[in-house]
Parts: C-alpha cells; structure tokens; sequence
C-alpha cells in the first residue's frame, strides 16, 4: 500500500509538475503579491491599516511604519488608558470605532466579564476529554464545540455575531488555559491544575491566572500581557488568518466554523510561530558564545546565519524584517520598551543582549541588502512571554486570543458592505485531450 501511494506520487512529480514561467506568462499573481512585493488589493476597511512603505513608480520606498487602529495609531492606543483593562478597550475600539470613555469602558468590561465562563459540562466533556499534543488544534476544535451550545449558531447577523464575538473573547483565556492543563496532565503525565475565571480580573489577568498552577502574579506581569494582546488585536484585513476569515464567512457559515478557519491559518510557523524561531535562535547564540559575547563575536555569527552556515541554514535572522514595515514594526517599538521593563525585574542582562544583538542585526542586513531594515513584533514578544514564564505551547493560542476581535470585525464589515462569496480564479495549464 506504502509503495503504490510512493510510486503514484512520485508519477505525478515528475508528470504533473507546473512550469514556473507560466507564472510569469498569464501574470498571476503568486502569494496575491504584485511584481514589487506589495499585496494584492482585495477589499476595503475601516477597522485597521498597516503602513509600512509608499510606491513611488511602481517602486515600494521605506518609511516609518504605523499601524492604525479605527485611525488611532497603536503605539497612542498603548498609553491611552494605562489601568490594566487596554486589551478589553482596544477590543471596544475595534469594533464600534472609537475608544471608549470611562463609562463606557466599565459596562463594556462588565459584559465581558459576565461572559467568562464556559457553558455547564463545556470543561469536563469538550476541553478535558481528548486532549491533544497541539493546542492549537484542541482549541480549535474546542470553538468548534461551542457551536453546539449556542440556541441559534447560524444566525449571522451584524448585531448577533458582534455578540457571539464578544462572548467568545470572553471565553478564551479558559479555553487556552484549560487545554494546556489537560495537554500538561494527561499527555505529560503532570498534575491537573483548574481554576475558574475571577470575575475582577481582567482578561490578561486570567490568562496568567488560570494558566499558572498557583494561580499569582504581579501587576507588571498583567500589565506586559494585556499590552502584548493590544498590539496582537488586529493587522489589517489582508493578514492570512484575517483573510482566510473572510474568504470563509463569505459563505455564510457560522462565526465559531470562520473562527476555526482563521485559527487554522495562525498555527501555521510561517504566520503565528515566528516568535519560537527567535527564542531558538538567540537560545544558540547564548549557548555557543554567552551574553557577554562580543560584539565582534556577535558579528560573525550574524554573518554566518547570513550565509546560510549557522542555527537552521535558511539564511534568515529570525525576528529581522517584515513583507509590510520597512523602518520600523510599530508593535515592535512598544513591546521593546514593555520588554525592558519586565526585564527590569526579571532578567535586564537578556533584555540587553537581545537589544545588543538587534542593532548589529539591523547594520549588517543594511550593508548585505543595500536597504534598511527593522525588527519585527516577533523579536521581542517571544522574550516577554519567555520572562513571564509562559510556555511555549500557549504562544500562538495567545496569539489568538488578541486576534480573534480583528477577525470578528473586519468579518462583520465585509458582510455588511461586500457581502460576495470570495472566488478567485486558477488558469489551467495541464493536458487537455484535445492536445493529442
């Protein structure tokens, strides 16, 4: 059975195999990239942009980048509140356009609070039974689940999928903490830890809560999280797992099967796990030359991951560089200073050597490419999450636990303004019976 599906397989690489020119020749656009790397444009919105470069003659120029959230750049958004709850007013932002004021922000924060709980047997007959070695696809499966218990899942109207969306942010910190104790008990063979959402706590809080076995943590912990999950919230519309959302919903099927979708995409290393690559990568650099390396030391291993002769040999320096940002990942600037913060107390020789290891990054990738380049969000937010002794499990479940808002509501404007099934067309370029 093994060898035939072999043999067939190999068949088909050697018969079936797509000439790369014929990219070229019916101009299709590979990745929905045009010729000078910018993204195909496929819809409109108001929810969020990403500017990281201008086109001058069809030529993509650096510039400082930004990102907007409803027209409030993030790093404005970042000191706008400061009392632990921005994540939940950021969420408020995105998805009625304007941040809230005081009043508003308590009633908001009090509905999501009341939607902190998981449905009666959710825990014990979805989350715990079955567990499995990826979080993401336990909580994947987990959303799905919610379907199940809701009175009326295929009603997706603007209004009701707002509310669906609210109590599924809501939900999320016990979904993610749950699995990872029922991953950590049953598959590693550790103690079951459970404790239920706290109604005072914000939703950083109870992820740091309900995921720790002893349950503490300190406000600069909680305030690090909430801040990692506002510059997580949303990127824009043409992001992957945003647009996988969309080409979904545009079917009409329910909120948890385009959430599912969009969670599916994030797991993938090319778009949720970059963070893991950089901890690897600065975790052989420690190891081979320490945090008192030179920084002679540290260029030539920088040369060497340039040349394709160090860490994984892709040639990549994990953390460096963005399809968007040019100069600068506005998320980056504001988790480098919540980074050095939180390194204040727990680690500021590591903060210091990956800042160290960033600026020589950043001139030798200038002097190797001719252009300037920036960090990017992943460079520093693997590091917060590695100093609040995070595992490494739940980092793209955080991941999306910031980003399901964005999801929700650049899903609710395509409905409400667009409202097309998304289809794309192939060219076909194989054998036609007619060619004989």
């Amino acid at each position: 059975m093994e060898k035939f599906l072999l043999d067939k397989y190999n068949d088909l690489l050697k018969d079936g195999s797509i000439d790369i020119n014929l990219y070229d020749k019916y101009k299709v656009k590979k990745g929905l990239r045009n010729d000078n790397g910018t993204g195909v444009l496929v819809g409109l919105t108001k929810v969020s942009e990403v500017s990281g470069y201008y086109v001058e003659n069809d030529v993509k120029m650096p510039k400082e980048g930004n990102l907007y959230y409803r027209g409030i750049d993030v790093a404005k958004v970042a000191k706008m509140n400061g009392n632990g709850y921005d994540y939940e007013n950021t969420c408020f932002l995105l998805l009625y356009g304007h941040y809230p004021t005081e009043e508003e922000s308590k009633m908001f924060s009090s509905i999501i609070k009341d939607n902190y709980d998981l449905p009666e047997g959710f825990l014990e007959n979805i989350i715990l039974k079955n567990p499995s070695k990826s979080l993401m696809n336990h909580i994947t499966r987990s959303i799905l689940s919610l379907y199940s218990f809701d009175e009326n899942p295929d009603d997706i109207s603007p209004f009701e999928l707002t509310k669906k969306g609210i109590s599924l942010i809501s939900k999320m910190p016990a979904i993610i903490s749950y699995s990872l104790q029922a991953k950590t008990h049953y598959l590693d063979h550790d103690s079951l830890h459970i404790h239920f959402p706290k109604k005072e706590f914000s939703i950083a809080e109870n992820i740091l809560y309900l995921s720790r076995n002893d349950g503490k943590f300190t406000e600069l912990e909680a305030k690090t999280l909430d801040m990692a999950l506002v510059v997580h919230a949303d990127h824009g519309g043409g992001n992957n797992s945003a647009f996988v959302g969309k080409v979904v919903a545009s079917t009409l099927t329910d909120i948890y099967s385009m959430i599912a979708a969009s969670m599916a995409s994030l797991k993938g290393p090319r778009h949720g796990g970059a963070n893991m690559a950089v901890l690897d990568m600065m975790q052989t650099i420690i190891n081979d030359v320490g945090m008192d390396a030179t920084d002679d030391q540290l260029n030539e291993i920088i040369a060497k991951l340039l040349n394709k002769e160090y860490f994984d040999n892709t040639g990549l320096i994990y953390g460096m560089g963005h399809a968007i940002y040019t100069l600068s990942d506005p998320r980056c600037e504001v988790l480098r200073e919540e980074a050095k913060k939180l390194a204040s107390e727990k680690d500021p020789k590591k903060f210091e050597f990956y800042y160290r290891f960033e600026q020589l990054a950043l001139k030798a990738l200038e002097k190797k490419r001719g252009i300037k380049s920036c960090a990017n969000v992943d460079f520093y937010s693997g590091l917060i999450y590695e100093m609040l002794n995070i595992p490494r499990d739940l980092f793209i479940p955080i991941f999306a636990t910031a980003r399901i808002v964005g999801w929700i509501c650049h899903n609710i404007e395509n409905l409400l303004y667009c409202n097309k099934i998304i289809r794309p067309a192939t060219k076909y370029v194989g054998f036609n019976e007619t060619d004989e």
